[in-house]
C-alpha cells in the first residue's frame, strides 16, 4: 500500500502513514535481529571506482553523457554500470566497454527482483570496489571527482552524503523505528553517495535491508535515498553531510519565473561539483536545447523556502520546480562556460551512433512487447546485422 507524501512550502516532508505501536515495535524489532545476522566484511573488495545504475533508454542515454564527461575531466577511476535482466544489450555493452566501463547484471548475483530504487544499495553491496562513488545515472560531474576520496572527513567516517530540499516531520513514524529525535537533520538526496564499504559494511547492508522491505519503509522515506542515511542514524554510525545548501539550475521566463530542472550540489569547500539532472533527461532533451542557463542557489545561513511548481508551456510537459528565499542568481556560463554544449555534442554524437538507434527499437519492443526481450534476436533478420555490428570506439 502506498502513502501520500506532502511537502510543504516551509520544506518539510510529511506522510499520511500512521501505524500502530505494535507494528513501529515490530518494525524496529526485525531490523535489529537482521542486523545481528550481517556477515563480517568479506574482505575480497577492492580499489577506488565510481557505480552508476542505468537501464533502457532514459538511464542508458544519461550514463553515456555522465561517463562521457567524466572521461573527458581526465577521470581514471574505473566504472561499473549496473543494471537489471534485459535492459542492456550486448551491443550496448560493448559500447560501453569502449568508454573503460564493465557493465554488470544484477541477476547475475541475486535470485531477487532487484529494481527501480534498491539496484542502488544492491550496486554497491555487489560492486568490486572497496570504496564507491556512486552517482545516478543523470547525475554530471564539472570536474573530476577524485579527490572526493582524499578528503578528512571521508577518511575519518568513510560516508559521505548530499543534503535535499527537506527534513522528515517529526510525528514521521520512521524516527520511532530507529529510535532517534535528530528531527532537525536534513534530509538526504542520493545522486551521489561516498562509501568506504570496509567501514560501513554493517551500514550498507541495513541500508539494503530498508529497501528490501520497501512496502513498510517506503512508505515512510522517499524512495531509496532517506534509506541511507536512517540506516546509519539506526546504528549511531558517523556520517558527513555535505553542509551547503542544494540549489538548482535551469531557466527563467518574465511571466512564470524560475524552471528548475537540475540539483546543484557542492564539495567539501562549497565549489558546485555536480548537476543531478532529475527533470528533462537527455533522453528526451533536442540536439540544440540549452536549458541549463541559470543557476539559483541559497545564501550561506539563509533561510530557506521550496516551491514545487508544475508548467506546461509549449512543448514541455514536464513539471519545473523553484526555490525562493534568500538566493541568489548566477548566470551559468559565466561559472561553466560551455559545459552544456560539450554534454549535447556528445548527445549528438551517441544518437548518430548506429547501435544507438537499434537500441531505441529494442526498448520499443522492450516496452510494450512482454517477453520481447528474451528472444529480441530472433526477431531480426540475419540480413539486417542488427546484433553483430561492432560498437564505434568513443573519441575522448
Amino acid at each position: 500500500m502506498s502513502y501520500k507524501l506532502i511537502f510543504s512550502e516551509d520544506c518539510i516532508r510529511t506522510t499520511e502513514f500512521e501505524p500502530d505501536q505494535d507494528f513501529i515495535n515490530s518494525l524496529k524489532n526485525e531490523w535489529q535481529e537482521y542486523v545481528h545476522t550481517i556477515e563480517p566484511y568479506p574482505g575480497h573488495f577492492k580499489g577506488k571506482g565510481i557505480v552508476i545504475c542505468a537501464g533502457l533508454v532514459t538511464y542508458m542515454t544519461c550514463a553515456w553523457v555522465n561517463i562521457s564527461i567524466l572521461r573527458k575531466h581526465g577521470c581514471i577511476l574505473p566504472i561499473e554500470v549496473w543494471y537489471s535482466g534485459n535492459e542492456l544489450t550486448e551491443e550496448v555493452i560493448s559500447a560501453f566497454e569502449t568508454l573503460g566501463v564493465k557493465c554488470k547484471n544484477c541477476q547475475d548475483y541475486t535470485t531477487l527482483d532487484i529494481e527501480n530504487f534498491a539496484m542502488k544499495p544492491f550496486a554497491i553491496l555487489h560492486s568490486s570496489f572497496k570504496e564507491i562513488l556512486f552517482l545516478d545515472a543523470d547525475n554530471n560531474c564539472l570536474t573530476d571527482p577524485s579527490y572526493l576520496f582524499d578528503h578528512e572527513h571521508y577518511q575519518s567516517t568513510g560516508a559521505i552524503f548530499w543534503p535535499d530540499f527537506w527534513t522528515t516531520d517529526k510525528n514521521n513514524p520512521i524516527w520511532k523505528v530507529v529510535a532517534s529525535e535528530d528531527f532537525d537533520s536534513i534530509e538526504q538526496e542520493s545522486g551521489q553517495i561516498l562509501i568506504n564499504k570496509e567501514k560501513c559494511w554493517k551500514e550498507i547492508n541495513l541500508c539494503m535491508y530498508f529497501n528490501i522491505n520497501k512496502e513498510h519503509y517506503y512508505s515512510m522515506l522517499l524512495g531509496d535515498k532517506d534509506t541511507f542515511k536512517f540506516a546509519w542514524i539506526a546504528l549511531r554510525s558517523p556520517y558527513y553531510m555535505i553542509p551547503t545548501h542544494v540549489g538548482g539550475c535551469g531557466f527563467s521566463e518574465p511571466d512564470t519565473g524560475f524552471h528548475g530542472l537540475t540539483m546543484v550540489q557542492h564539495d567539501f569547500n562549497g565549489n558546485i561539483l555536480f548537476l543531478h539532472r532529475n527533470w528533462m533527461k537527455w533522453d528526451i532533451t533536442k540536439d540544440d536545447e540549452t536549458l541549463w542557463i541559470e543557476i539559483k542557489r541559497f545564501k550561506p545561513n539563509a533561510k530557506k523556502l521550496f516551491f514545487e511548481k508544475h508548467f506546461s508551456r509549449d512543448n514541455y510537459r514536464h513539471p519545473f520546480w523553484d526555490i525562493k528565499g534568500d538566493v541568489e542568481s548566477i548566470p551559468f556560463r559565466d561559472l561553466f562556460g560551455d559545459f552544456e554544449l560539450t554534454c549535447l555534442e556528445i548527445l549528438k554524437d551517441l544518437r548518430n551512433r548506429p547501435f544507438y538507434g537499434r537500441f531505441l527499437l529494442y526498448a520499443y519492443f522492450y516496452y510494450f512487447r512482454p517477453g520481447y526481450s528474451e528472444g529480441y534476436m530472433d526477431n531480426f533478420h540475419a540480413t539486417d546485422n542488427l546484433s553483430t555490428a561492432p560498437a564505434e570506439k568513443v573519441n575522448i
